[in-house]
């Protein structure tokens, strides 16, 4: 509220009140000073008779002034609250489009992570290849175990290379290997291993590497060697990869033996 225009308006009632006052009580002078002079019997004069209109007159004119005083007062206050009212409703508004369109930024991107791993899921692969060795034949001179048995050493150690085939188009995203020894309990689970860890007389190779198998498809491979005389192994090979969208490839697995390649069913 404007304090100049509060201001402005209280000085109009305040007058137009004082007015009205004013009025009346000139108005009840006039009419006592008339009643008297009918009571001796003087003549109404002119100047007698106008005292009555005149009072009226200024009372008509302060009632209007009053009344136009409250009206505007009365509107300025609808006017101010209009005006609050609009001012909270569109401030409320802002309110929710800011929330709108943070909310239509956020989805988008959310839909496309969701979009983006359950294509991920759906394109993964695996394949698997396992392969055995057996007890370890030492050549002539070998050294003998506690009972009786040549034993190997490292450098005698039977090698073995396993490979499994993905479209060359595939991105590999995980290589993990498994090896105990045959006649084991444990499931393969429990039998992963890191490359370059002995299992035993047995342990796979440091690093796994690709070779190109042929125009659509590639091999991923680590190598496997076991010197134990007494004990055959078993390992196992698991490449994950994701191919190609446009490409939908039969992957295989291999075993390749030092001599010449063995191919394998591919495990899933």
């Amino acid at each position: 509220m404007n304090l100049f225009d509060f201001d402005s308006r209280t000085a109009a009632a305040v007058a137009a009140a004082g007015t009205v006052i004013g009025a009346l009580a000139q108005l009840r002078v006039a009419w006592r000073k008339e009643v008297s002079e009918r009571a001796r019997g003087v003549p109404a004069t002119k100047k007698s008779r106008r005292g009555p209109v005149l009072a009226v007159s200024l009372l008509l004119i302060a009632a209007a002034v009053c009344g136009f005083a409250l009206s505007q007062y009365l509107v300025r206050r609808s006017d101010q609250e209009a005006a609050a009212l609009r001012g909270e409703v569109q401030s409320q508004l802002a309110r929710i489009s800011a929330t709108a369109e943070r909310l239509e930024r956020a989805a988008p991107s959310d839909h496309g992570s969701s979009v983006h791993v359950d294509e991920f899921r759906r394109a993964a692969e695996d394949v698997a290849v396992t392969t055995t060795l057996g007890p370890c034949r030492a050549g002539a001179g070998a050294g003998a175990g506690a009972d009786g048995t040549p034993t190997c050493s490292e450098q005698e150690a039977q090698r073995v290379t396993l490979c499994g085939s993905v479209p060359s188009s595939a991105t590999i995203t995980a290589t993990v290997l498994y090896a105990r020894p045959e006649e084991s309990p444990q499931s393969w689970t429990e039998s992963r291993v890191a490359p370059g860890q002995d299992v035993g007389r047995a342990r796979f190779t440091d690093k796994t590497f690709e070779r190109a198998e042929s125009d659509r498809t590639k091999q991923v491979c680590t190598g496997f060697s076991a010197w134990d005389g007494e004990h055959a192994y078993s390992a196992r090979l698991v490449v994950t990869f994701v191919a190609s969208p446009a490409i939908h490839e039969v992957s295989q697995a291999a075993v390749v033996p030092a001599s010449d390649v063995v191919s394998l069913a591919p495990s899933r």
